[in-house]
């Protein structure tokens, strides 16, 4: 009997280590580098000033998170000021936890594809994480920008789907140039994108 018994704990032990597997993972439209530039409202270069959880009438968790505009490609100005919500964060010992939701730190740069507001009156990412490219300076100074796509499952219009592949990083004001080419304002180079 304890052979059997045992047999049946460690059966629903790997179901439940393979369905945690399953769960952390994110499924979304894959989406290129032309969609999200053509889809999106706003396309902005900022940094992250704040980032604020609280509860909704509904009892959700939304995050709110406060950037300062240093360079605009599409929508606002330089110095604007835009707050950008999302479903899940973190409240007390509390937390909500969305998959493939992009995380902020207070201070850094990103290079982020804004939808319109929405019925509150707050852009959120879009495509996720496909949504938010983070800068890096490397050991010269130069800015660099690369995905975050990690642990996203991507569906193609076909149906097929694929793990997100983050790519390698991107000089920035080449990613920028890219970006104003792809949207036919301004700028004459062609930056590769990280998906195709």
């Amino acid at each position: 009997m304890n052979r059997v018994r045992r047999t049946v704990v460690l059966a629903i032990a790997a179901l439940a280590m393979i369905t945690a597997s399953y769960a952390a993972a994110t499924t979304v439209e894959k989406m290129s580098l032309r969609d999200l530039a053509k889809k999106s409202d706003a396309i902005v270069l900022a940094r992250v000033e704040d980032e604020s959880a609280r509860y909704e009438s509904n009892k959700e968790i939304f995050t709110y998170i406060t950037l300062r505009v240093l360079e605009p490609v599409k929508g606002p100005k330089k110095d604007d000021v835009i707050t950008i919500r999302q479903l899940g964060g973190t409240i007390d010992k509390i937390a909500s936890i969305v998959p493939g939701t992009p995380t902020f730190r207070k201070g850094e740069e990103v290079v982020l594809f804004l939808t319109r507001k929405d019925g509150a009156g707050y852009p959120w990412v879009m495509g996720l994480q496909q949504g938010k490219y983070s800068v890096t300076a490397d050991e010269h100074g130069q800015k660099h920008v690369r995905s975050e796509i990690d642990g996203l499952v991507l569906v193609a219009p076909g149906g097929k789907t694929s793990e997100a592949d983050a790519g390698k990083a991107q000089p920035l004001q080449a990613f920028l140039d890219g970006l104003r080419t792809e949207l036919d304002e301004a700028g004459k180079v062609q930056v590769e994108p990280t998906d195709k």
